[in-house]
């Protein structure tokens, strides 16, 4: 309860808040939890490897993977973000960009089961349950919300990435296609609850970036 209390005393002090959804939101079923609370306050949501799936492509706060292998919108969002809550993520290289992607200054909030994970990169750790964690923090934070305008912000920068993914995932006429054209041509042909599951190799990466999901867990 007094993790619970540091977390809002926190969340109440963003201007730019940015919720990352790891691979935690899924194992804990959280995935319509975190959406709704996201959606409820306002803050655009971005997605690890492990989290990605957890929301549609075009759920309304949806903003795009993060990292190294992310995207324009989620890493943009992600240097401009004052205060980040971290769900369910170890925070892992790939999508902190080695700790690259925020500002120096921007204040993480970590909810993860395992107190490792919670007290990375001077974290207030919530060590718990995502779904049961983010269900007391938004009954402890009362009537607050983002400031007006920055879903707003955050979807246009969205809007951005999909421009940027139609450009890269056209076919042309050339010989081979690439990576992105073929993932494309892929994820129009699949079913809405078809299932992407994906292994090692330059693979992984092209479709954190350019699988649109189109239905919940449906990304491996």
């Amino acid at each position: 309860k007094d993790a619970i209390k540091d977390a809002v005393a926190v969340l109440k002090t963003a201007k730019k808040p940015l919720i990352i959804s790891g691979g935690g939101v899924r194992y804990s079923l959280a995935e319509n939890e975190v959406a709704a609370f996201a959606q409820k306050r306002g803050i655009p949501v971005v997605e690890t490897i492990a989290g990605k799936g957890g929301l549609t492509h075009e759920h309304p706060v949806h903003c795009g993977p993060i990292g190294i292998i992310g995207s324009t919108s989620a890493n943009a969002l992600a240097q401009e973000a004052d205060v980040i809550l971290a769900i369910g993520t170890r925070l892992q290289d790939f999508t902190t960009g080695s700790w690259t992607a925020f500002s120096k200054d921007a204040q993480f909030i970590s909810i993860n089961a395992a107190r490792f994970d919670a007290i990375k990169h001077r974290s207030v750790p919530v060590v718990g349950d995502a779904l049961e964690t983010v269900r007391e923090l938004d009954a402890a934070l009362g009537d607050w919300k983002a400031p007006a305008g920055h879903m707003a912000h955050a979807k246009a920068l969205f809007a951005d990435w999909n421009t940027l993914l139609d450009d890269h995932q056209t076919p042309t006429n050339a010989l081979i296609p690439t990576y992105a054209q073929v993932v494309n041509v892929v994820n129009k042909a699949a079913g809405e609850n078809d299932t992407l599951i994906a292994a090692a190799g330059g693979i992984p990466g092209e479709v954190a970036k350019g699988w649109r999901v189109k239905a919940p867990n449906t990304f491996d």
